[in-house]
Formats: C-alpha cells, sequence, structure tokens
C-alpha cells in the first residue's frame, strides 16, 4: 500500500514534469527538502514512477539540487587543512554521478592493491617496486592513457576505475592513490606541462619520477633537470614542487570545463566555474 510520503514525491514529480517559471523555484525547494529528509525514498519513488526514464524537467531538477549540494561538500573538503585526494575525487565524480559515494573508489584501489601486495613483498628497492607497479598498472590490469578526452564522464576517476581509460591526470591519480597505500611517498608534480609522479626514497636519500603517459616509464631527478636545462623551459628548483590535492582537483575542473566550453553547456559550466573559485591551491 502506497504511503502519504510516497504519494506526495509522485505528486512532486508529476508537478516538476510541467513547471513553469513562477513556480518551478519553489518545486525544486521541496524536492531538495525530500532529498536531504530521505534520499533513498526519493530514488526509490523516480524508479517506481519512471520506471524507463524520467522527464527532463525532474532530471534537471534532480541534477541541480546534487551540483549545489556539491558546491557545499567541495568548500568543505577545501577548508581542511591536508583533504584527502581520495576524497576530492569521489565528490568530482558526483558532477557526472550524483550517486556515487566513496567507496566506489575506495574498493576498487583496496581490490587492485590486495592483488598487487603479494608481488611487493620480496621488493626491497624502489626502482624494483616502480616496475611492478607500472606492469601491474598497464600490463596486467590493461590500463590506457588516451590522448584526448573529449567527454567529461571520463575524468570522473571511478568510471576511469571501470574503463580502464583515462588521460594522464587521472593515471597519475591512480599510482598516488596506490602508492600511498602501501606506505609510498609521492607526490603529482609538473614538469613544464606535463604530469609526473614523484617517488621519494628518503632512506637512500634519492628519487625517482613515472611518466604516466609512457607506459609508467621512470626517470631520474637528473634525467628531469637536464630535459628542463636544455629547453629553457622553467627554473629547475620549481620542477619537483608538490602539486597539493586541493590543486589536482582543481585541474579535473579545469579540464571540465575545457571539454564543455567547446560544447556551449552554459548549464553546467556555470556550476564547473564556481567550483573552481570555490577550490583554492
Amino acid at each position: 500500500m502506497e504511503n502519504a510520503e510516497n504519494s506526495r514525491l509522485k505528486a512532486l514529480f508529476k508537478l516538476l514534469e510541467t513547471e513553469t517559471d513562477q513556480y518551478g523555484p519553489l518545486l525544486k525547494e521541496a524536492l531538495a527538502r525530500a532529498i536531504q529528509q530521505n534520499p533513498d525514498d526519493v530514488q526509490r519513488t523516480l524508479q517506481e514512477e519512471f520506471s524507463s526514464s524520467a522527464p527532463r524537467n525532474v532530471v534537471r531538477a534532480l541534477e541541480e539540487i546534487c551540483w549545489e549540494d556539491l558546491a557545499k561538500a567541495l568548500a568543505a573538503f577545501c577548508a581542511k587543512i591536508n583533504p584527502d585526494l581520495e576524497e576530492g575525487l569521489s565528490l568530482l565524480a558526483k558532477f557526472t554521478s550524483p550517486t556515487t559515494s566513496r567507496g566506489d573508489v575506495a574498493a576498487p584501489l583496496d581490490d587492485m592493491a590486495a592483488k598487487l601486495r603479494p608481488a611487493l613483498v620480496n621488493a626491497a628497492q624502489y626502482a624494483e617496486i616502480i616496475d611492478l607497479l607500472g606492469h601491474f598498472i598497464f600490463n596486467l590490469q590493461g590500463f590506457q592513457t588516451v590522448p584526448t578526452v573529449t567527454d567529461i564522464k571520463d575524468l570522473s576517476f571511478p568510471h576511469f576505475l571501470q574503463s580502464k581509460q583515462g588521460s594522464g591526470l587521472t593515471m597519475a591519480c591512480l599510482y598516488l592513490c596506490l602508492g600511498q597505500r602501501f606506505g609510498m611517498e609521492m607526490d603529482v608534480v609538473d614538469m613544464a606541462g606535463r604530469l609526473l609522479v614523484h617517488v621519494r626514497d628518503t632512506a637512500h636519500e634519492t628519487s625517482f619520477l613515472i611518466d604516466p603517459l609512457d607506459h609508467g616509464k621512470m626517470l631520474s631527478e637528473e634525467d628531469c633537470r637536464h630535459y628542463i636545462h636544455t629547453r629553457g623551459l622553467e627554473k629547475e628548483d620549481e620542477l619537483f614542487v608538490p602539486l597539493s590535492s586541493r590543486l589536482i582537483v582543481r585541474r579535473f575542473i579545469a579540464n571540465m570545463i575545457y571539454i564543455l566550453n567547446k560544447l556551449h553547456d552554459e548549464r553546467r559550466l556555470k556550476y564547473l566555474r564556481n567550483y573552481l573559485e570555490i577550490i583554492k591551491g
């Protein structure tokens, strides 16, 4: 038997189907309150009422409510002293898939770490560990970098973990998230516009760099200094400055804006530009 809350939600959905400029904002506020009070009821009722596809107005209202909530969540993320990268990646994924949870990022990473752990048990040298990481990611797991990303869904980290195809930025984050599960000191650095993963071996006072766009090719600091010096691209002392989790999240947002600018999608761009203002480096 249908309860009063279920009937109220169905009536609200019907009204949103034919919303007008006059009453649309009020209906959206009512839906936002319903989502805040019981999101599961809203999702269940939506599926019951529209088994195939929901009307465009209903979908738009739900998206905009979620995007407004995402702005608040990103502000809370940015306010932390040292925000966690995986949290930021999980939050950003909500822009294209509002039901994304932290587990959609953590679970597949934990599964990969469990499969990788036996191979790393007897690896003592960082060079060997880095080789094993690259072999695992590219050969055993089948991840690939693509030269150009044209759909913002491909910048969603959970989507990347499923499709196993993504940009150099998503691949660098994969290295970071996996390496940190094994206590490795890793950062992402920008070498003249190209993102590399910087691995520090503090015990031996040395470090290595990984190129996620070149099948995990390992470079030394000297290789990178020589590259920068011979081309006069930037100061050497700025080469190994790590990108904070905030800056990495900003790069994801900037890349999404770049894609949507080409599509002239002002509706979504408005929210992404706001997120860029929220997230400071």
